[in-house]
C-alpha cells in the first residue's frame, strides 16, 4: 500500500474522498512542523508498512526562482534550512563537525520519476527543484533570498525535511509535491491564496498520483 501524508486536515480532506486514490493508497495527517510530522510517521510505521510515501501540502515560493502562487512544485533535494544560529535574516551553520551534517535530502527515485512523468503526461505545467524545511516561516524578502541562495531552493515548508528524514531510516522512498500558497517576501497576508492552493493542488495530485499508479 502507499502512503499520502499531508500536514492538516484541509490539504488531505480533499483526497480522501476520491475512490480511485483510496484503492491503492492510505492516508495520514501528520500535523504541521517537523516535530509533529516526524513523530506522526514514526507511529504509522511502528504497526503498518508503505511501500511509497507521497507528502502533498502548500508551500511559499522563494521570488527569482520563476516559481508563482498556485505553481505545482515537485521536489529534488529536501534541506533542513534553520539547523544552527539565527542572526538577523541569516543562519550561521554549525561548523564543529559533530554538526555539519545539515541533513540534506536527495528526493530523487523510480517514484519520483513516475510524478514526473504523470506531470508530462497530464501536461500540467510544474517547477522542481531543491525544497527548504524551517521551523519558522520566513516572513521578509531578505531572509527568503538568504535561504533560496543558499540551497538553490524554490520554496519554503515546514515538514518535508523531517518526512525524508524518517523515510530514510524505514528505506522507504518518497516524493514530494506542494502548491503555491504564497511568495516568501515582507509578510502580507492579504496576498495569499490557501484555499484556492488547496483546492487546485488537490484536483492536480489526485490527478497526477492515479496515472502514476496505472
Amino acid at each position: 500500500m502507499h502512503l499520502i501524508v499531508c500536514p492538516t486536515e484541509l490539504e488531505i480532506s480533499k483526497l480522501r474522498k476520491n475512490k480511485e486514490l483510496t484503492k491503492s493508497f492510505d492516508f495520514l495527517v501528520t500535523g504541521i512542523g517537523v516535530l509533529e510530522s516526524a513523530i506522526s510517521l514514526l507511529r504509522y510505521f511502528s504497526t503498518r508498512k508503505a511501500d511509497w510515501v507521497v507528502l502533498f501540502g502548500l508551500c511559499g515560493a522563494y521570488p527569482g526562482t520563476g516559481t508563482d502562487i498556485l505553481d505545482v512544485c515537485l521536489a529534488e533535494t529536501e534541506h533542513f534550512g534553520d539547523f544552527g544560529i539565527a542572526i538577523d535574516d541569516k543562519v550561521e551553520y554549525f561548523s564543529d563537525p559533530i554538526f555539519e551534517n545539515r541533513y540534506d535530502f536527495d528526493l530523487k527515485n523510480n517514484f519520483s520519476a513516475r510524478i514526473e512523468n504523470s506531470l508530462e503526461v497530464l501536461k500540467i505545467t510544474y517547477k522542481k527543484g531543491p525544497f527548504v524545511t524551517v521551523n519558522s516561516c520566513s516572513g521578509t524578502l531578505s531572509r527568503g533570498s538568504f535561504l533560496r541562495d543558499e540551497f538553490g531552493a524554490i520554496c519554503e515548508n515546514m515538514e518535508g525535511a523531517a518526512i525524508a528524514h524518517v523515510c530514510k531510516i524505514y528505506n522507504v522512498p518518497m516524493t514530494e509535491v506542494r502548491c503555491v500558497s504564497n511568495l516568501v517576501e515582507d509578510r502580507d497576508k492579504t496576498k495569499w491564496q490557501i484555499s484556492k492552493a488547496i483546492d487546485e493542488g488537490s484536483d492536480a495530485i489526485a490527478k497526477i498520483l492515479i496515472e502514476a499508479v496505472k
